[in-house]
């Protein structure tokens, strides 16, 4: 996979930027995002050899805003957290 050039991640930085709090997104639409945000992420973490941090250090995630999210994504493809930390020591991830 290339590089992504300048221009891609500054218009994509602007169109982050832009979403600002998320309110000039839909639900539906909102969920599209997680859903490639999240298949982007799995393929290049599994792409490296060392882990990949889910988010840059200035990225203001609170740990209430990934427990919502962790849950949902987990509930939404049926894992258990059990499941998951099995699967955690297991894959050395």
């Amino acid at each position: 996979m290339s590089s992504p050039d300048a221009a891609s991640m500054t218009r994509t930085r602007d169109l982050i930027a832009s979403l600002g709090d998320g309110c000039v997104l839909d639900d539906s639409d909102a969920q599209a995002l997680l859903a490639a945000a999240v298949r982007i992420y799995a393929e290049r973490a599994e792409a490296r050899d060392e882990p990949l941090a889910a988010f840059p250090p200035d990225a203001g995630i609170t740990a209430t805003h990934a427990m919502l999210a962790v849950t949902a994504i987990l509930k939404a493809v049926n894992v258990q957290v059990f499941e998951l930390g099995m699967w955690q020591t297991w894959s050395g991830r």
